[in-house]
Parts: structure tokens; sequence; C-alpha cells
């Protein structure tokens, strides 16, 4: 692994520098892992808003969708088993990568919270940066999710605290996040942990590409989630069960499972766009009790496209789907909404209408600037020094003779390790109307 710059932009302007800190457990094709769909998505939109901050993405390959002008990407490697890749946190890769002597790192935005408490010792004890921390949790290893004999919930709800902010699916997700919280932290931070933690949607995708129409015979019903329990596989197989039974005029697509258990199954696999493709022919999606209790991102996906779903009626679903959504409590009601559904295709056809039109009003475009609050939150706790420092005046003092500086350069100057942090006076010149900061330095304007 290598840290290639390119020397050529070196004097645009950027006045803060973000880390992106990966959770990556798909690696077999990482086009399809939820790190990757999301933080590019996120990306696409962040960097147009945030054209002042240069984003480093860490990534186990180049990635098309990390692709920006005020981006580059830096291979990481993580173990792509989850709970091996928890519990793996690289430190000579980071020594690499960090390179403080020549890099400043003002935010770092982590998608996985368990390394978040080692991030922040090892920016605090091993750099001379001190960057705000924050990000998303996308899953928490709470018992009903959890079926193995030991997890690192503990992990995640110390980083959780180290956070200044994170992001969670759904009010649903934060308020049982905090209903876990006595289990592994004290009273006072279960109170800071409910300010720390903030609902936040994300973008409905809509990858272009080839639309079908919905296929009558036969019609077909998806599951487009996890065929796993704490996704309520198990219910709705039963249920299918129960259909088939009672008519065997439809096909049911799993696209995420890898074995086909029923004669009715398909299990066929595409890629992103394929995939999207494949959605706009199914007739009706289906979610059931969710133990994660968070909205489903993958009847966001169809939904987007025209495909009702059926949801489990729980705040966590109607929180996004709003009256797109047809709703169901016991499985009597289920069996009756998806009867009608598949029977009558007016009614079909007015919710795939509702459903078109809130996808186009929960795009990424629409819903990044909720992400951009916490870079926001995040400038709010960046330290400073006074002006009036002598550290300080020698450093400005510096830039202004030479003209143009590395931040090596400087610390070569001052004879400064990392004991002394470099943040505090970072922070200072970037409030200093004639100095430039760039991607590998200080300049006069």
């Amino acid at each position: 692994m290598s840290n290639l710059f390119d020397y050529g932009d070196g004097d645009i302007e950027y006045r803060f520098q973000a880390l992106i800190y990966p959770n990556t457990t798909l690696q077999s094709d990482f086009s399809k892992d939820s790190y990757y769909i999301i933080m590019s998505k996120i990306l696409k939109e962040l960097t147009k808003i945030r054209s002042d901050t240069f984003f480093t993405v860490l990534t186990p390959e180049k990635m098309p969708g990390f692709r920006y002008e005020n981006t580059e990407q830096i291979i990481y490697k993580q173990p792509s088993y989850p709970n091996k890749m928890r519990q793996d946190f690289q430190t000579e890769q980071l020594d690499k990568i960090v390179d403080y002597r020549k890099k400043d790192w003002d935010f770092v935005y982590c998608y996985l919270p368990e390394h978040v408490e080692r991030l922040d010792n090892y920016f605090k004890n091993l750099t001379n940066c001190k960057p705000i921390i924050f990000g998303y949790s996308a899953y928490i290893e709470i018992p009903a999710t959890t079926k193995y004999e030991a997890n690192l919930l503990r992990s995640h709800y110390a980083g959780l605290m180290h956070m200044n902010s994170c992001g969670v699916n759904s009010q649903a997700v934060k308020d049982t996040i905090i209903e876990h919280a006595p289990s592994c932290l004290p009273k006072a931070d279960v109170e800071k942990l409910k300010s720390i933690l903030q609902p936040l949607p994300r973008g409905w995708d809509n990858v272009k590409g080839l639309r079908k129409k919905p296929q009558m015979e036969p019609k077909i019903i998806v599951w487009n989630h996890r065929p796993n329990t704490y996704k309520g596989y198990g219910w709705f197989l039963k249920q299918m069960d129960e259909l088939w039974e009672q008519r065997k005029d439809f096909k049911v697509w799993v696209p995420l499972s890898n074995t086909v258990e029923r004669d009715y199954i398909y299990n066929k696999k595409f890629d992103r766009q394929g995939y999207f493709t494949e959605l706009s022919k199914c007739w009706v999606g289906v979610c059931g009790q969710s133990l994660h209790t968070g909205w489903a991102n993958s009847a966001s996906d169809g939904m987007a496209v025209g495909v009702p779903y059926i949801f489990y009626d729980a705040d966590y679903y109607e929180q996004y789907a709003k009256d797109a959504g047809i709703y169901f409590k016991k499985d009597d009601e289920f069996m009756n909404e998806v009867n009608k559904i598949l029977d009558d295709k007016t009614h079909r056809n007015k919710y795939s209408t509702k459903c078109k039109t809130l996808g186009k009003e929960n795009t990424w475009k629409s819903v990044t600037p909720q992400y951009n609050e916490h870079f926001l939150l995040a400038e709010k706790e960046l330290k400073m020094v006074k002006e009036t420092t002598d550290g300080y005046k020698r450093i400005l003092n510096y830039i202004c003779k030479k003209e143009r500086v590395t931040k090596e350069q400087l610390l070569d100057y001052l004879g400064w390790g990392r004991g002394i942090p470099f943040n505090v006076y970072r922070n200072r010149l970037r409030q200093e109307p004639t100095i430039k900061l760039t991607k590998y330095g200080y300049e006069v304007r």
C-alpha cells in the first residue's frame, strides 16, 4: 500500500480535510456493499455542498462511485466477515495513511462505531492531529439481532460516546439504542447519548437503466432484504407457503438468498443497474417485522421504481413510507392485503403512483444537506490557540516569509514532534484572511 500524491492540485484551497472510515462486509462484490452504495451517494452530493473540503476515502478497492474532484481513494484492507472486521483495528495501515507529519486531519466520518474509541485514542496519542469524529451507526448487535455467543455491543456504545454526533436509520433505531444503553453505559452517559444520536434519513436510490412493465404472468412478489430471522424471513416463507396453497400464479424473488428453498422462489442476481430493472418487473414487495427496528432501504429501492410494499405496521416503516405504504398487524390482515393487490390492478397502480412520487421527494440530493449538518456541528468543536501565542506568531511569520510551505516543512522549522498538537494552530490559520489552506500545506493568498 502506498500514499500517492498528485502535487498538481496542491495549490487548490481546501479549508478542511476529512477521512472517511469504512465498514465493509461484502468485499467479494464491493459494488453491492452497503457502505459503498450509501457512501458513494452521500459523497456525490456532499462534495458539491462542501467544495471547501478534501475527502480521503478508505476502500478495499478503487471504485467509480468514489471519484470526485475533491476526493482521493486509498486502499485499506479490512476482513470481510463482520465479526472479524469489527474487532480488527489496523494501526500499521493507519500510520501510513494518516502520515501526520505531512497531512492534517480535521474530521473523521466513521461508518463503524466499534472502532471510534480506538480511532480517538490513535489520533490523540499517536499523532499531532485531533480531528472531530462523527458518523453513522448502520447496525447494532442488540440481543434480538444477534444469536451468536459473543458480540461487540460494549465497543459499539463506547464508540458512540466518543462521537460528536451519529446518524441512525430512524427514530425507532435511536429509541432501541437508548433502550439497551443501560446494559453498557452509566446513567449520565445514557443521557448524553440521546443528544449524540440523530435520526438521519438515507436517500432513495433509483439507478438509471432499463425499466419494464410489472409482470402479469406470473406476478412477482419481491423480498429484496436479507433472508435473515431479524428481518422476518421465516415469517415471510410461512405466509408464502400458505399463499401458494391458495394460488399458484406468482413467483417470489429473493435476490440476496444463496439458496432456492421453494419451487416458487428464484434468486437470480444482477449488478446494481440490473437489480433495479428486475425490481421494476415486480408486482409487490413485502417488509415483515424487523428486530433491527430500522427503515428498510431495500423497500425504498423498490418504491422508487413504482413497486408497492406491504409493511408490518410499525413506526420505523411509517416514518418514511407514509401513506404510500400498505400496512398490516396480523397474519390474516397480511393475507387479505397481498391477495387484494395481486387481484386488483387499479388498487396496485394507485399505490405504485404514490411510491414513485415519494421516491422523487426523497432523493440523495434532497437529504444530503442533513448529512452536512453533522459537518457543521463538527466545525463548531474545532479548538484554536490565540493569535498572540508565540508559536502561532512563528508559524504565521514563516508562511508569510516562504509564501508556500508544507506541513512537514513547518514542523521541521519549529522542531515539533507529535507531542505538540498542531490542530489548534491550523484552526487559527483558517481564520487568517491572507492564508490559504491547501491539500498539502499553507500559502499566502
